[in-house]
């Protein structure tokens, strides 16, 4: 039998197609061992969102080829989609896999590495996504029609297309068929969902309506798209997470429009201030670039001032990546790196600290977490609906499992 390992670098759209790859290799009649095992064949699944991100590739690419020379490595995804040969040098990798190919990948290596083959999937066959994970991820939408200047994803993506709700609906029910308890909606531009009248909250209360399925939960949505209805619904949803990730990006006007953003820091404001309202013990996150073009400190300020007044419990903040062939990337007033790293530290430090004290609001009252790891003294790690690390101890545990518990405390970053 042929192995293969994966690993997945990147958003949770990668690691949703990661899955239905793995489910391809399972099919085709592979065995798929841990990442920098030896291995018939290695499958990157790349992202080029940043420079980081797609140096990371780069390394763990090279990393595999030095210890294990036989090894047919791929990389696959969004950084195959920029410079093929530059990243074929750089990385070492056999083979560059672009968007159109991937799921092609056991075919495609069978035919290069002469290996026999059980059965070849192909790319319109319902195969069911296999995860490593405890909670699956279910794709509904790919690529971005919104052309932010900074952002490479309508280069390695495409344009926003919606797949057909019908299938949506059919893989979360095998999903759940499997075992899978907890969904995470995810695409490029979720909320831009459109299929045959439907769109994204009609999703949400299909996926209610499947027995298995005890939590949903709505991955980064653009709050251009983000209809209040799905907010409305999630302050009654018995399934839906109180969780909601609004990418920002940055908290000063003039920025937001040379960046080719849709809204402004009010009407942001205003999106927040309703869903605050609407959900008072909701998880916030979003979503922030530091040292885009032009940002002098008094835009920094405004980002800065704008996540201080809201009781955000999850940043994601790295500094700009000039990425070619965007909008950005030609732009003046490029910031030095060093101060874009400073004003990412320091929102950093004022992210953990509203992390804390949300996570503290909730000692005392009882939080609900899905079981994901078990360590040998019966001690199980999850997260609540709410996006909060959390530990819990109780007997014949398992993983996999809707507990809920009241915490006593806050520490180690996990409520406990």
């Amino acid at each position: 039998m042929q192995t293969v390992s994966f690993k997945t670098i990147g958003c949770r759209l990668n690691k949703a197609e990661t899955a239905k790859i793995r489910a391809n290799f399972i099919a085709a009649g592979y065995k798929v061992v841990e990442f920098k095992e030896s291995a018939d064949a290695s499958i990157i699944h790349t992202c080029t969102i940043t420079g980081m991100a797609e140096k990371e590739c780069i390394r763990l690419a090279r990393s595999i080829k030095r210890k294990h020379p036989a090894t047919y490595v791929v990389m696959a995804g969004c950084a195959a989609e920029v410079e093929q040969e530059r990243l074929k040098k750089e990385s070492g990798a056999d083979l560059i896999a672009g968007q159109s190919i991937k799921y092609n990948l056991p075919e495609i290596i069978g035919n290069n590495l002469d290996l026999p083959q059980i059965y070849i999937p192909n790319s319109n066959e319902p195969t069911t996504p296999v995860f490593d994970t405890t909670r699956a991820w279910l794709k509904i939408q790919d690529g971005c029609s919104f052309k932010c200047a900074y952002c490479i994803v309508p280069l390695t993506r495409g344009k926003s297309r919606s797949l057909p709700f019908t299938k949506i609906i059919a893989e979360a029910e095998a999903l759940a068929a499997n075992g899978f308890k907890e969904i995470v909606i995810t695409g490029v531009n979720i909320g831009c969902y459109r299929n045959d009248n439907k769109k994204i909250v009609d999703i949400i209360k299909e996926l209610e309506t499947i027995d298995q399925i005890e939590r949903i939960r709505i991955s980064s949505i653009e709050i251009t798209t983000t209809e209040r209805s799905i907010i409305e619904y999630m302050a009654t949803s018995k399934k839906l997470c109180n969780f909601l990730h609004l990418p920002l990006q940055t908290g000063d006007n003039n920025l937001l429009k040379s960046m080719g953003r849709h809204y402004s820091a009010d009407q942001f404001r205003e999106l927040i201030e309703f869903v605050i309202k609407t959900i008072p013990d909701i998880g916030l996150g979003t979503d922030i670039i530091t040292g885009l073009p032009s940002e002098d400190e008094q835009a920094f300020e405004n980002t800065f001032q704008l996540i201080k007044d809201y009781p955000f419990s999850n940043l994601h903040v790295f500094p700009y990546s000039i990425r070619k062939n965007t909008r950005a990337a030609d732009m003046d007033n490029h910031v030095p790196h060093k101060i874009a790293k400073e004003r990412t530290e320091k929102l950093i430090r004022l992210g953990v600290q509203k992390k804390q004290a949300f996570a503290e609001s909730f000692v005392g009252k009882k939080v609900t977490i899905l079981t994901e790891q078990i360590k040998k003294d019966g001690i199980a790690s999850g997260w609540t609906e709410q996006y909060i690390a959390a530990k819990i101890t109780q007997a014949n545990i398992k993983p996999n499992q809707v507990v809920s518990f009241i915490p006593t405390t806050y520490q180690n970053g996990k409520l406990c």
